[in-house]
């Protein structure tokens, strides 16, 4: 039956490739397409470099070429140039539509681009595309507004709002040559601005997007839902199969947004998680009103429903259920400040009420109010013991048919927060920020100061010598002196030319007097910027105590909180659920450190790039180090390689923290670019990691006493595959990649970050294709296949355990497959 389904889908891409690709006849490949070739391709051609530039200028900047013979509206083009030209050259038109349609193809074109870095996700992927639909017109903008376009740093975004005071920016060439804008930050800035308001009478407008997938991240969770709880004595099967998780029902998700004139926007989300089955995981719409003047004072953001809000660098507020390694705030990593209305699948720390976001003078002020409910783990007396992302979300007639205790929506949040700053000029300011959260319940950590918890319901033997020092984290986490939680900080950014400094600091009430912060657990994170022509330079510093646990913190960190921690080994815990709380960590670890990223454009065809960092985590004074090194070189235009070379460690030299590691890590890409944006690449990876012995693990293999004489002394991976991908149309895409791994591999394929583990080929098809001038189909599927392991042997303390003298299987194989479905539809 699978076999005839596969066959049919075969059959049935087959013919949709084939009707699409004889819909657009081509004239011979071996002329040039001037609409879509770039500066190097057309340098190629019979012409100086003066019209060759004038040629691909008139196409970038003006108009698309109608015929050939438009070569004569480019100055510096004669009769003899249109004469070696013509035989070289065709005009294929390009599709006029829909302004927001092309931004958006556009957009997806760059996406993939950006997602080539560690730490992205498919929510932040939705906010870009919603921003290039909307695009800000340049000349009206506030510097807020610029500075929140993707990786626009603050110095790019103080040179833009500087220049458009005194001139006015017509078209994206005046763009380019604003005094002291770096090319990085005018590269990135052109995809989400316009140069002019568009007409007075917009009307309605909207899209309308539905998303269903399996998508493969659930399956990063498969090894802590998998284990059963008892299986000595067969209390219940593992999680994984008490909720039918290996035919789950499919994430599904549909989301409307509209737009009324230049001033009000609404949206609605519906979403329902993987093996949610008919019950919805989340409904969220928001309406917001946009730039209204009430005198002296403009309201820059007014919003009812849910939103997103982030002050300064993250540490105070930032409410998303997603947390970004090496979060620093510029680049990818780029954080909205301020609110902004929220459709993303945010569910634990989404805010829902009313947020609005003014301006008084050189004053500018945000705030808040959100009442919701939240999951949580709830000690057996009731009270709070930590906010959870369960993924799935299980609910309570399970979990308690399980012998746990409900934990989804029993928490009553109601939070007031906001955010006060004195702007002293472009990018420069100094502000105070704060929330507090009122719950229906008290928070009571995992051992309170009191010594009156008991976690033996949550961990096995808690007090038995498998607990270690970092453990700490968790022991430390928030008691509340009442049904409450106080958050309180300041930020300040300055911009000077091409150099920002930026900071935040912030503390959390641990006792209930906000009079007595002395006491107070407290974090801050400073960075210093530099950009010049060719050269980007960051520093940041981070200092973040054990106690200081404030779920909204999503500022700078190398690690998840509770890495290392006993909530790692789920085998120690009594029910594998709670293991929740790790894999789905949502703030930085306690640690302090120094992080350096710097990148440089040699050439055009050469730019090498770094990332150190050297951080102590707190909670057992281990110390850390990183560093990356990448070069993207590019021979000649078609060509693009980026070798990429990490080494990442814990040293052993910590009495407290003795298990070390260490990381080595190469990876090489080639991309070869074709013709019509099409491309093929290649990918090698390489790396191993090495412990030292760990007998807590590996047992004693000497039955007289004696202990192992070698732990994990290296464990390799390595990697090689490849992706093509065919551009049939302007309108249909196919991408196809094989990957063959055995090992750890992350990568990024069409726009998702994947993490695979073990031996196996991985293999993935993509279709994109406008069907219509406002309707758009992409469809994925992929499949892992694991190669047969043969004398599979679970063994106890290096012996069979009783009554199993044979290894336990001989040949297992598993295959796993998953798909992504996505129309997107504007009006």
């Amino acid at each position: 039956m699978r076999r005839r389904t596969m066959l049919g889908f075969a059959a049935l891409v087959g013919v949709w490739l084939v009707a699409a690709a004889a819909s657009g006849a081509d004239v011979p490949a071996a002329q040039l397409d001037l609409n879509r070739a770039t500066l190097e391709e057309i340098r190629k051609l019979p012409v100086s470099e003066e019209v060759a530039r004038a040629i691909w200028e008139r196409k970038e900047y003006h108009a698309y070429f109608g015929s050939v013979y438009d070569l004569l509206k480019v100055p510096g083009v004669t009769t003899e140039d249109l004469a070696a030209l013509r035989p070289l050259v065709k005009i294929v038109p390009v599709v006029v539509d829909d302004e927001e349609l092309r931004r958006v193809n556009e957009i997806y074109f760059r996406i993939r681009q950006w997602e080539a870095e560690e730490g992205a996700n498919e929510a932040i992927t939705d906010y870009w595309v919603d921003l290039a639909k909307d695009p800000v017109n340049v000349n009206a903008a506030t510097f807020e507004q610029i500075a929140n376009l993707q990786a626009i740093p603050p110095t790019d975004a103080a040179a833009i709002y500087r220049h458009t005071r005194r001139n006015r920016i017509e078209q994206q060439s005046q763009l380019r040559n604003v005094p002291g804008l770096t090319y990085w930050g005018y590269y990135n800035a052109r995809n989400f601005v316009r140069y002019a308001d568009p007409a007075d009478d917009l009307g309605f407008r909207g899209s309308y997007q539905f998303r269903v997938s399996s998508s493969p991240h659930f399956f990063d969770i498969q090894e802590c839902l998998g284990e059963d709880r008892n299986p000595a004595d067969g209390a219940y099967d593992s999680w994984w199969k008490r909720l039918g998780l290996d035919d789950a029902a499919p994430v599904r998700q549909h989301k409307v947004r509209g737009r009324w004139g230049r001033d009000i926007r609404a949206g609605v989300l519906v979403y329902q998680g993987l093996g949610s089955g008919d019950e919805l995981d989340a409904v969220k719409y928001h309406v917001t009103v946009k730039d209204r003047d009430l005198g002296p004072v403009r309201l820059d953001n007014v919003i009812v429903g849910h939103y997103a809000v982030a002050f300064g660098q993250g540490l105070v507020m930032q409410n998303t259920d997603y947390r970004q390694p090496r979060n620093t705030g510029y680049g990818w990593n780029k954080r909205y400040l301020g609110v902004i209305g929220d459709l993303s699948p945010t569910q634990e720390f989404a805010l829902h009420g009313v947020a609005a976001e003014a301006t008084m003078g050189k004053w500018k002020g945000v705030l808040f109010y959100s009442d919701d409910w939240k999951d949580a783990v709830l000690n057996p007396d009731g009270t709070a013991n930590q906010h959870i992302v369960m993924s799935p979300r299980v609910s309570n007639d399970d979990l308690e048919a399980g012998g746990l205790r409900p934990m989804r929506d029993v928490l009553h949040e109601q939070t007031l927060g906001g955010n006060l700053k004195y702007v002293l000029g472009p990018g420069t300011w100094i502000g105070v920020s704060g929330y507090e959260s009122r719950y229906n319940r008290y928070f009571k950590s995992a051992f309170d100061p009191n010594g009156t918890s008991d976690v033996s319901w949550m961990v096995k033997d808690p007090d038995e010598d498998k607990l270690t020092t970092a453990d700490s984290e968790y022991w430390s986490s928030y008691t509340s002196p009442g049904k409450f939680r106080r958050v309180y900080g300041a930020d300040f950014q300055w911009v000077h030319d091409n150099v920002a400094l930026a900071g935040e600091y912030a503390g959390l009430d641990s006792d209930g007097d906000l009079a007595s912060f002395a006491d107070d657990p407290r974090a801050f994170v400073v960075n210093a910027y530099a950009s010049y022509s060719n050269l980007t330079l960051l520093a940041l510093y981070r200092d973040y105590d054990v106690a200081f646990d404030n779920p909204y913190n999503r500022a700078f960190g190398e690690y998840g909180r509770y890495k290392g921690t006993i909530l790692e080994d789920q085998y120690y815990l009594t029910d594998p659920i709670y293991g929740l709380l790790y894999d789905n960590s949502f703030t930085p670890q306690p640690e302090r450190g120094l992080y350096i990223e710097s990148r440089y454009r040699y050439s055009d065809r050469m730019t090498p790039s770094f990332e150190y960092d050297v951080w102590e985590r707190k909670s057992d004074g281990a110390d850390y180090s990183r560093l990356v090194l990448k070069t993207r070189f590019q021979p000649i235009y078609n060509i693009i390689m980026t070798l990429r070379q990490k080494w990442q460690g814990r040293l052993g030299t910590n009495w407290l923290s003795p298990v070390s590691y260490d990381q080595v890590e190469s990876r090489f890409n080639l991309e070869y670019r074709l013709s019509k944006y099409d491309e093929v690449e290649f990918l090698v990876s390489r790396s191993w990691i090495a412990w030292p012995p760990r007998p807590r693990l590996s047992g004693d293999p000497d039955p007289t006493g004696g202990h192992p004489e070698y732990g994990s002394a290296a464990v390799p991976s390595y990697a090689v595959g490849a992706a093509v991908t065919h551009n049939f149309s302007d309108w249909l895409k196919m991408t196809l990649s094989a990957t063959y791994y055995d090992g750890f591999l992350w990568t990024f394929e069409d726009g998702e970050f994947s993490v695979m583990d073990g031996r196996a080929l991985r293999y993935w098809i993509s279709i994109s294709d406008r069907l219509s001038d406002r309707l758009a189909l992409k469809v994925r599927w992929t499949n892992d296949h694991a190669y047969p392991l043969s004398y599979v042997d679970a063994r106890e303390y290096n012996a069979n355990p009783p009554g199993n003298p044979e290894p336990d299987g001989w040949y297992v194989r598993n295959d796993m497959s998953a798909f992504k479905v996505q129309l997107d539809y504007s009006w």
